[in-house]
């Protein structure tokens, strides 16, 4: 069965595509990712990829309406061309042309929600709507609907009057450590004494960076990175904040590393912390990638208290919640944590927790899922 996967950017680093398309050629399918972007190499993770990204002058000329038509159109075209058995939509901005692929081709319709798209503060009321729309079209003409977390899933059949519940396949982590030094602490500039809280992904509005930061004034001792490409403006305004409360000394932003190299970093912090503010009800039902990066690497963790990420700080015990707009709780939780570094119950809950949010695991939802759609041809 041919399967192509439908995306708005690179694949090179969205892991959860990735993740996804590679175990399903490990299950016997046959996968192309056309992307929206340039590809130097046409198969990665053993499976194919082509991009469908407009001609540079149809990018540089033409107003930005115009190149939307164009890379619908490009998306289209290379649909009909490979004409696939499944066509899976990697998020709403694939829904259309995965549909007029889908009558085109007579291909089943798969609806890979990353997030709870009508939900999403940083986008326009128009946008709200028009995802709103297009998975009112879209999902009655699906086969299944994936999503990333229960809260997500169960909002999805809600809102849609599903007759089934959305297959939850969570971004839990298929990354391993290499055995090599990472080096954070040495680009961090600090020795193996110093406790270190990571903040892994990129410094951006509403994640409760800014109130990470204030919560180091009340931990004198410890020291915060920051890993991860963060939104140039607001990293200007961080380290502004940064100077303004004298912490150039304990507080470092450092660049993305290589995803195959992220976990040989994250394994020398102390403590993970993912702090979604609860700003919009996306944040209240994620499940953050950091979060099973920081299991993965066998570190505790401090969490937004918000339901998704509580439900799986709570289940394996492997951290505690905290308020992400309250500096002094979340010094608080991160003071607790520090000190619990070296209790040997919480490691043996980590090991349990490791072995449980496998992508190993994980992945026979996914692959379940298609065997069945198989099965239905």
């Amino acid at each position: 069965m041919k399967i192509a996967m439908l995306l708005h950017k690179t694949v090179v680093h969205d892991s959860r595509v990735r993740r996804e398309a590679s175990a399903l050629v490990g299950a016997g399918y046959e996968v192309l990712v056309l992307e929206l972007g340039p590809v130097d190499a046409p198969v990665l993770d053993g499976f194919r990829r082509r991009s469908v990204l407009p001609a540079a002058w149809v990018r540089r000329l033409l107003p930005s309406f115009v190149y939307r038509l164009a890379f619908f159109a490009s998306f289209v075209r290379a649909i009909v061309a490979e004409r696939p058995d499944v066509i899976h939509a990697h998020d709403a901005a694939m829904l259309l042309p995965a549909l007029v692929g889908r009558r085109l081709t007579g291909a089943r319709l798969i609806y890979d929600s990353h997030e709870l798209a009508t939900s999403v503060p940083y986008r326009e009321r128009t946008w709200a709507a028009f995802v709103t729309a297009i998975e009112r079209l879209a999902i009655p003409r699906t086969v299944a609907i994936v999503t990333v977390s229960d809260g997500i899933a169960l909002r999805l059949r809600q809102r849609y009057a599903l007759r089934r519940t959305p297959v939850v396949v969570r971004n839990v982590s298929d990354l391993d450590l290499t055995g090599v030094d990472g080096g954070l602490r040495e680009r961090a500039g600090i020795g193996r004494e110093i406790p270190l809280v990571l903040h892994q992904g990129a410094a951006a509005p509403a994640r409760g960076c800014d109130m990470l930061v204030r919560a180091l004034v009340d931990l004198p001792d410890a020291h915060l990175v920051f890993l991860g490409d963060a939104d140039v403006a607001y990293e200007g305004w961080l380290r502004a904040l940064v100077v303004r409360l004298g912490l150039q000394d304990r507080v470092t932003l450092l660049p993305s590393v290589p995803l195959e190299r992220l976990l040989d970093h994250t394994v020398e912090a102390d403590v993970g912390v993912t702090l979604l503010q609860d700003t919009c009800e996306n944040h209240r039902l994620a499940l953050p990638n950091k979060l099973f990066e920081y299991v993965a690497a066998g570190i505790p963790v401090v969490v937004a208290d918000l339901p998704e990420a509580r439900r799986v700080v709570d289940e394996y015990g492997i951290g505690w919640t905290t308020d992400p707009a309250d500096p002094l709780a979340l010094a608080a939780a991160l003071r607790s944590a520090l000190a619990a570094r070296s209790d040997d119950a919480r490691r043996a809950r980590m090991d349990v927790a490791r072995e449980r949010l496998r992508w190993s695991v994980e992945r026979e939802h996914l692959i379940a899922l298609y065997d069945a759609v198989r099965d239905s041809l």
